[in-house]
């Protein structure tokens, strides 16, 4: 057997295991081994259960989710928000800051910058309409140099992504987060 054979083995390993668990987060190395196995790849139980410990220390799996069904977010508020920038003396600053706090904020389900006539997109899901408000106008007032265009949707979700989950904090969770940007921000939220 090649060098390469062996690469484009344990290539296919790995697609395969974590095909599997982003299909089933719960899938269990003995059916990962029986799907290997249909793909004519051999592999014990232990075997999988080592390489799925070996692709967590690699970061190759950061963690383990589950899959919402749509009616979850029947009562929820999911935004989707389209951004333009625009040239700023603490444009610099202000993305760094805009880019935090989208990684830290609970409910920002997806951020990502784009290209084209927008410069970001980001989702946002929200227990009420109100806290939702809140949070655009403060957003919108944090960010207000360093934003040109901004344009917010509300969703009606009919499928879900499975990387969107439901209400993963509480509104005294949602409330300390946004006290504690007025630490950072403290001239714009007076």
């Amino acid at each position: 057997m090649t060098q390469s054979h062996l690469i484009d083995n344990s290539d296919k390993i790995d697609e395969t295991i974590l095909s599997c668990l982003i299909e089933n987060a719960r899938a269990s190395a003995n059916d990962i081994s029986k799907k290997l196995e249909s793909l004519g790849i051999k592999r014990t139980a232990r075997a999988v259960s080592d390489r799925i410990n070996k692709l967590e220390k690699e970061g190759k799996i950061s963690g383990y989710t589950l899959k919402t069904n749509p009616k979850n977010f029947e009562n929820v508020v999911i935004r989707l928000i389209l951004i333009s920038f625009k040239t700023s003396p603490v444009f610099n600053e202000h993305i760094l800051l805009f880019t935090n706090y989208l990684q830290n904020a609970a409910f920002a389900a997806f951020a990502a910058r784009v290209r084209g006539e927008y410069d970001w997109i980001n989702v946002k899901i929200f227990p009420n309409t109100k806290i939702a408000n809140q949070e655009s106008d403060m957003y919108r007032t944090m960010f207000g140099e360093i934003i040109d265009k901004y344009e917010a949707f509300d969703l009606t979700v009919i499928k879900a992504p499975s990387f969107i989950q439901t209400i993963n904090y509480s509104a005294d969770e949602f409330q300390k987060f946004c006290q504690s940007l007025s630490n950072k921000f403290p001239s714009n939220l007076e």
